[in-house]
């Protein structure tokens, strides 16, 4: 048992049009997660997924989402990936 999350990143909220294979999402937020104390799992190009611990405390919990909010600011700020959202 455990706990397990997941984040869809889209490119268009509002048709859920995806990122392009090209800008290689997945990877590059792995990357960058990693380099920010967070792991991730990647399930498809666009899609990535948490399983942290089921003994988390709050704190680790809001640790975790903190370097996740960190990562895809980062992520987000990159050019490349700028352009392609909608």
């Amino acid at each position: 048992r455990g706990l397990l999350g997941a984040l869809e990143l889209v490119a268009d909220k509002k048709t859920a049009g995806r990122f392009g294979p090209s800008l290689r999402l997945a990877e590059r937020m792995f990357d960058c997660g990693y380099r920010n104390g967070v792991i991730f799992r990647a399930f498809s190009d666009h899609i990535i997924g948490l399983a942290p611990p089921l003994i988390c405390t709050e704190d680790e919990i809001d640790m975790i989402f903190s370097r996740v909010r960190q990562t895809l600011d980062e992520l987000f700020s990159e050019p490349d990936i700028r352009r392609a959202c909608a």
